[in-house]
């Protein structure tokens, strides 16, 4: 057996098929209502837009302007002396001795 939902969204129908295995007599068990369907959907929903977040500081978006010239150093931490990332591994046979700026 299978429990159908129909959701719509501006012009379009989805449907959504839920199929169903196991019975005990003549109930069926895992059988779905619209209501735990269609807040099945909506949590899915705020989930996409949770992670659509990307934020750009008014600072970045001046025109002209370089938020750090400075190679290797954090836009944050621009005027500091010491790189943002600095590279601290070991001469290994995996690493090859990467260069050090």
């Amino acid at each position: 057996m299978a429990v159908m939902a129909q959701s719509s969204m501006g012009d379009d129908m989805m449907l959504y098929a839920f199929s169903v295995r196991g019975h005990v007599g003549s109930s069926f068990l895992g059988e779905l209502d619209m209501n735990q369907v269609l807040q099945m959907e909506a949590e899915s929903g705020r989930r996409k837009l949770n992670q659509r977040r990307k934020y750009i500081s008014y600072s970045a978006i001046d025109m002209n302007n370089v938020p750090c010239g400075r190679r290797g150093h954090s836009y944050y931490d621009c005027n500091a002396h010491h790189p943002a990332n600095p590279y601290r591994r070991g001469c290994t046979k995996a690493t090859r001795c990467a260069r050090t700026y």
